[in-house]
């Protein structure tokens, strides 16, 4: 599937636009406050119902307005459609497809993914475990589906046990703990495992991508998967999780568990949140999303690529590499204050859009 263009009425300091994308790469070029990353905010909302950057939907509304509409249209196999999401300023939110009312945008989850890139997703590598973990399990949720019901499986039983050990920070209480440690064993080790098996085939993929895009050696970049639950199994998971109760009585949370795990990135046996300058941050970064869209379009899924405001951070060698990569197949929006970080070849087989001024 691909999105052949959008329309955008109220969205942030847009009036009114509409733009018309390339089945590759397409420009979009203007300077700041033409409307470049806000095409990119609109077409995240309507077909993932989420935000670009963090925020509130509310944000994204003319300030002198009640609500924003933006429209794409979609084609598959030379049918066209028109996928809409309209949000008021009190919160009311209506979903279409070709006019009939959608209760989610599942559909165009699963028929057009996106991956995107923004300045702020270096938090990725400087922001707290959690954030990694998130992006760990998406990633694992892609390549096995039944990822996301053991992870939901593991979080009902991680809730139940932290609200028992608040309940019983006198003692007592040990039967109930029983049969939700048993849930908690059975699922945190199959989290665990998908993680490390997911993240065991993305290796190769991710370090491909690094050494075409930096000129590096492959092996310069490593991912480690840190997990507190190695070595273990059911048995002597449930042991650790009843001979810890007392300890996390006093926490009030449970310690043991894939809920601790973290994803790092290092360079040179190094942790690259606190040995890596923000230009190496960035290009590790990039190169995560680069390399999972990479594998996905090998795998038939084709996702929607958007990156916003990206070249300005790359050298001319990255700027070049960059377009090679993202020219080997697949969906591709880039924004730009500048076409001369685009060489002539580069600009002739993509489809530019000046936004201009507003």
């Amino acid at each position: 599937m691909l999105a052949r263009g959008a329309r955008l009425v109220n969205v942030r300091s847009r009036a009114s636009l509409e733009v018309e994308f390339g089945p590759g790469l397409t420009i979009l070029v203007g300077p700041n406050g033409a409307g470049k990353t806000t095409v990119l905010e609109a077409l995240v909302l309507v077909l993932q119902g989420d935000l670009l950057k963090a925020g509130n939907v509310r944000d994204l509304i003319n300030r002198q307005e009640h609500y924003l509409r933006a429209e794409v249209e979609l084609e598959e196999s030379g049918v066209r459609m028109i996928a809409a999401a309209a949000q008021s300023r009190d919160g009311e939110r209506r979903l279409t497809a070709d006019g009939a009312a959608l209760e989610d945008v599942g559909r165009w989850r699963e028929s057009l993914p996106l991956r995107t890139f923004v300045p702020d997703d270096l938090r990725l590598i400087k922001g707290s475990p959690r954030r990694r973990r998130e992006y760990l399990d998406e990633l694992a949720a892609r390549c096995q589906p039944e990822h996301k019901a053991t992870l939901g499986r593991y979080e009902e039983a991680l809730t139940q046990r932290n609200t028992l050990l608040r309940m019983s920070r006198m003692g007592g209480y040990d039967a109930q703990f029983t049969p939700w440690e048993t849930m908690l064993a059975q699922a945190g080790l199959a989290v665990a495992t998908s993680r490390a098996a997911t993240l065991a085939t993305f290796v190769g993929p991710f370090q491909h991508t690094y050494a075409d895009l930096t000129g590096e050696a492959a092996d310069t970049l490593h991912l480690v998967y840190r997990t507190n639950t190695a070595g273990l199994d059911e048995a002597q998971y449930r042991e650790r999780l009843a001979d810890s109760r007392d300890a996390d009585r006093q926490r009030t949370f449970t310690n043991l568990g894939p809920h601790r795990d973290d994803l790092r990135l290092m360079r040179g046996g190094l942790d690259m949140r606190e040995c890596a300058s923000q230009g190496e941050q960035r290009a590790a970064v990039l190169t995560l999303v680069l390399a999972e869209w990479e594998n996905s379009c090998q795998v038939g899924q084709k996702p929607l690529l958007l990156l916003d405001d990206v070249m300005s951070e790359l050298d001319e060698s990255r700027r070049r590499a960059l377009v090679r990569v993202v020219t080997r197949g697949g969906q591709v929006i880039i924004t730009t204050t500048d076409l001369r970080y685009f060489c002539a070849d580069e600009l002739g087989s993509a489809t530019v859009i000046d936004l201009g001024e507003e």
